[in-house]
């Protein structure tokens, strides 16, 4: 079309190559897409796409020159090359946030609540103490710098071997994360169930569990009060390491 051609020639007159801004937007939307701190379900498709559009405009200049250095490749196909380069950037970006709504998930099951929540800032359903970690870790990502970390690791990072295999790998690595995250008040879980099961022994044949359940979720949270700011430490190394 006379108009497209027109706009592309307007483009390449200021140094701007449509062809590697394509591709330098298919390898951005993973990331907009799947890490929390874009937005995920709270902004529509097009606006998620203008943002990869944006992202994309700051590393485009790293891909000029890949379809002729392609030449038997088709665009579209090496624009599908593209979003599996994103994706395990995307993943490994996405998993501290994922892992500290699991550990805000995990405080939730150790006091006994059985709530879940739909948030559109949140993929899935979550528990009430997962929604404010999420938005912590989100809040710790974009203020470090994350989404500039995001863009040079896809400016700079090649086409790995097997991009499903490394964001299966991250994938599994989140779990130990979120673990890590919690491991304070898994113990501290331990040691107030050990206590609890001893008075309920040596209270026999007295019946205090009604009582036990609601203070050792009291408990829990207290220990959290206490331990948040190790968490919250714990939790942005863990997000400046990423991706």
């Amino acid at each position: 079309m006379p108009l497209l051609r027109d706009v592309a020639t307007a483009f390449n007159e200021q140094g701007v190559d449509l062809a590697a801004l394509g591709l330098a937007w298919a390898r951005a939307m993973p990331c907009v897409t799947i890490v929390p701190a874009f937005g995920l379900k709270a902004l529509p498709q097009s606006a998620r796409a203008v943002l990869a559009l944006a992202l994309a405009g700051t590393i485009f200049p790293a891909l000029i020159g890949v379809p002729s250095s392609l030449p038997h490749v088709p665009w579209a196909l090496a624009l599908a090359g593209e979003v599996l380069a994103g994706l395990p950037i995307a993943v490994a970006a996405a998993i501290p946030l994922w892992a500290a709504t699991m550990a805000g998930g995990l405080v939730d099951s150790l006091r006994g609540s059985q709530a879940e929540l739909t948030v559109s800032v949140i993929e899935g359903k979550t528990s009430p103490m997962g929604v404010p970690f999420s938005i912590l870790a989100s809040c710790i990502f974009l203020g470090t710098g994350g989404p500039a970390r995001i863009a040079g690791a896809l400016a700079t990072r090649p086409l790995t071997d097997h991009p499903i295999a490394a964001a299966a790998h991250d994938l599994a690595g989140g779990i130990s994360i979120a673990v890590s995250l919690g491991g304070p008040l898994l113990a501290a879980a331990l040691v107030l169930e050990v206590a609890g099961a001893l008075i309920a022994k040596a209270s026999s044949p007295a019946q205090v569990h009604a009582l036990l359940a609601p203070l050792r979720a009291l408990a829990l949270l207290a220990v959290m009060a206490v331990v948040l700011d190790r968490i919250v430490a714990a939790m942005a190394l863990v997000v400046r390491a990423a991706p």
